[in-house]
């Protein structure tokens, strides 16, 4: 009997190394930025995606000028990754036991991490060096009670915000543009319907945030009836559309807590800083009952509590 090649055939598992490369390249949409995630170099993360897009046979990213994009292929393989990665990973931290247990678990919303928790952990590494911090940031709803996470930052109606949870700001958006893009296209904004004239980005309208936080909601909000014209870009997460921001693609609807940081830096400008709209939604800090006393993650919710309070990233 002859048995056919195909049949016999290995299929020759990827290396995890290389997985982890393009799970945060594909988190953060950008190798810059996943390099120094793990500790590595831009070209090592390249490198690493270019070796997965190898061993799996098709292209994961689409390279773009200065950006990324995931290719249907890649998104499919970035939900499995990294739910596989967090499931090691958790697991890992069990069999280890409590000899690192002044360890804080926080999951929370990818762009949330990127543009306002991971800035500001520097600080309080700095006041708390002997507590670990570990970030499980994506789009997947986590019970914290049921898969030991101890802090959950939350992005939420009002209406939905569990039985303990500390309110920590109402979301507000509002129109936000790089100095670059003002004089590359030499245009007065002296009026709200003036930003007609720019191009305008957009988040994705199957993202559940977009129905509260569109251009023709602001556009009325500030009180112009003209229908604005439709948005040159479209984003799936809000990190990305703040990241073209800055880099003068077009003008965003940014949001709070985001905006103020990103003033605070001249990364953004808001000509129209009187016209925050609101979104109906805000930020929730929820701590698991079960280690919301220890010492470490009492301090972790503290620190979150009083950066709110402060507004803007401090510079250090």
């Amino acid at each position: 009997m002859t048995i056919s090649r195909r049949a016999v055939r290995r299929q020759r598992p990827i290396g995890l190394n290389a997985l982890r490369g393009f799970e945060a390249s594909a988190r953060r949409m950008s190798f810059t930025l996943a390099a120094a995630e793990l500790n590595l170099t831009q070209s090592s993360i390249s490198r690493q995606v270019a070796e997965l897009e190898r061993q799996v046979g098709t292209v994961l990213f689409a390279r773009q000028t200065r950006s990324l994009a995931l290719t249907a292929a890649g998104h499919r393989l970035f939900q499995a990754a990294q739910q596989s990665l967090r499931q090691i990973d958790r697991a890992v931290d069990d069999i280890r036991g409590p000899a690192n247990s002044a360890r804080v678990s926080i999951t929370t919303y990818a762009s949330f991490a990127s543009l306002w928790l991971v800035p500001r952990l520097t600080t309080f590494q700095r006041e708390h060096p002997q507590i670990e911090i570990r970030i499980d940031a994506g789009d997947r709803f986590i019970d914290i009670d049921t898969e030991g996470v101890d802090v959950a930052i939350r992005w939420t109606r009002p209406a939905s915000m569990p039985h303990g949870a500390l309110r920590l700001l109402d979301e507000e958006v509002v129109p936000a543009l790089s100095p670059l893009l003002l004089e590359r296209h030499a245009v007065a904004l002296r009026k709200p319907q003036d930003l007609f004239k720019l191009p305008l980005l957009e988040l994705d309208s199957s993202m559940p945030t977009s129905t509260s936080s569109t251009w023709p909601r602001w556009f009325q909000h500030a009180g112009v009836r003209a229908t604005p014209p439709a948005p040159r870009l479209m984003f799936t997460f809000i990190d990305q559309s703040v990241q073209a921001a800055v880099r003068g693609q077009g003008v965003v609807l940014a949001r709070s807590p985001f905006i103020d940081d990103l003033l605070a830096s001249g990364d953004l400008i808001a000509p129209f800083p009187k016209l925050r709209m609101q979104t109906g939604y805000r930020y929730a800090l929820i701590a698991n009952r079960n280690t919301a006393e220890s010492a470490h993650v009492a301090a972790f919710c503290e620190w979150i509590r009083t950066e709110f309070e402060h507004g803007p990233l401090r510079q250090t």
